[in-house]
């Protein structure tokens, strides 16, 4: 299969690495310099396995990707509008997978001329090294589902390679994207604000005191999301990637723009849409808001 990444961060490199190894994958990053980069050196995946190295091809971002099987897009939330503008110029008949955090893209899915589109939840920890190189630092699944249409070809990407970096399809896309919006909303802000990793928000009794408070705040927001599955599932992540760093934590660190609007933005429109109050959840959001002006 063809398919084309737009996006070379971490994700963009993580999937670009991983389907570069049973598919053609040509990369569409930002910059000439790294598009010249990738296609002298390829991608090198580093992890808790032994790393390996694919060959890709590569093109600066502004080229549209139009003969490609499959595009993949990568980029943060916030630069999906210049990503939405080249897809506009594809053939419509192209799938679209969409992998970013939060629910904020939605409308702008709604916008597109695509037949058949995509979203996905990554389950992986990714941390890029260089411009060519990712590490790995959590080994999880990509969770699917559609939001217009479908495509006969979603078997061949499923069977990929089910062992070692595995696709699921799920039904409803909207409970798939709030299940992990809900998660990050709860972990990226305070382990941002807090500079902790993540298995700290647990086992400091202090830290998990707020930990919690924001949990009952969010929970309450969503009556069709199950209380106890969903502490389950966002303490197990806690657990499960205890010696990680939040991607907003990441972002906080590095001075970069952070994804806080797109997560606990979404969950504060959602509060004000219902007449609820989220005030740890609100002040939380302020926090980081504040750290990326200061930056």
């Amino acid at each position: 299969m063809k398919i084309g990444i737009i996006g070379a961060g971490a994700v963009g490199l993580l999937y670009g690495g991983w389907l570069g190894k049973f598919h053609e994958v040509t990369m569409f990053p930002r910059t000439k310099e790294q598009a010249r980069l990738l296609n002298e050196k390829g991608i090198t995946v580093k992890g808790g396995m032994s790393p390996f190295t694919v060959s890709v091809k590569a093109q600066e971002t502004p080229v549209s990707p139009g003969t490609q099987e499959l595009v993949i897009v990568t980029v943060k939330q916030y630069d999906l509008s210049g990503a939405a503008a080249i897809l506009k110029k594809m053939d419509t008949a192209i799938p679209v997978l969409f992998l970013q955090n939060g629910m904020g893209h939605l409308p702008l899915l709604e916008e597109l001329p695509q037949e058949r589109i995509l979203v996905g939840t990554v389950e992986h920890g990714a941390a890029r090294i260089d411009a060519v190189t990712v590490a790995q630092n959590g080994r999880g699944k990509t969770n699917l589902a559609f939001f217009r249409g479908n495509w006969e070809g979603i078997a061949a990407l499923l069977e990929t390679a089910p062992d070692v970096f595995p696709f699921r399809l799920l039904p409803d896309y909207e409970i798939m994207l709030l299940r992990k919006c809900f998660a990050n909303a709860m972990i990226n802000p305070l382990t941002a604000v807090l500079k902790v990793k993540n298995g700290l928000l647990l086992t400091n009794p202090h830290y998990a005191n707020v930990f919690r408070a924001v949990f009952e705040e969010l929970i309450a927001l969503f009556p069709k999301l199950s209380r106890q599955e969903m502490w389950e599932e966002v303490t197990g992540i806690c657990r499960n990637t205890k010696e990680n760093e939040s991607s907003m934590l990441k972002d906080v660190k590095k001075g970069a723009r952070t994804e806080i609007d797109a997560i606990l933005g979404f969950m504060l429109e959602t509060a004000a849409r219902k007449e609820k109050e989220i005030p740890v959840s609100a002040a939380l959001y302020e926090m980081v808001k504040g750290m990326e002006r200061r930056n």
